[in-house]
């Protein structure tokens, strides 16, 4: 089941407070970029439940970026909510958006696992090395069309998930040719 991009988010940002580290709005737009690249690759599935768009300066999660507008340029420093994303909580009450209202605990368990491994590869990365990664040619970015001239080209969810996908192959590849004996 994808989650909203905010659940995604909140995960990170619980991860950089136990880790005493701040989270730009940039750096937190890509890190769930990167979590939604590597789980489509690894599951097939998408983690986040809108498409991803390639605005002229990188790739975006709609919703988040509006979400983390009033952070400009200043840290992240507390979660998402339904309200930030303007649907209507039940009763009155704000509801923090977590990935475990996902309905199945599996599948809840792997986002978080695999959101805690791109912290693990990623979080050292400052927000401008993160968008630099992004914007190489081959990436999802790179590959579509009509980035340059609107905000919301639509980066193929397939063209993401094969971008991952060789990036782990590789990965595995040397790390096998590592483990190759010497002479």
């Amino acid at each position: 089941m994808p989650y909203p991009a905010g659940a995604i988010a909140n995960e990170f940002i619980k991860i950089a407070r136990e880790n005493h580290k701040r989270l730009s709005p940039l750096k937190l737009q890509k890190l769930v970029y990167f979590a939604h690249g590597w789980y489509l690759a690894l599951t097939g599935k998408p983690l986040i439940n809108e498409p991803v768009e390639a605005w002229k300066f990188g790739p975006v999660i709609p919703s988040l970026y509006h979400a983390l507008k009033k952070y400009a340029y200043q840290s992240v420093n507390e979660c998402m909510t339904d309200d930030d994303f303007w649907e209507p909580s039940t009763g009155g009450v704000c509801h923090e958006l977590s990935v475990d209202d996902g309905p199945d605990q599996q599948e809840n368990e792997l986002a978080k696992r695999i959101v805690r491994r791109v912290w693990d590869v990623y979080g050292g990365f400052s927000a401008t090395q993160l968008s630099n990664l992004t914007h190489d040619d081959g990436t999802p970015w790179s590959m579509t069309p009509d980035k340059d001239k609107r905000r919301n080209a639509i980066i193929d969810p397939e063209i993401i998930r094969g971008y991952f996908k060789a990036q782990a192959d590789k990965s595995l590849a040397q790390a096998n040719r590592d483990r190759q004996p010497v002479g």
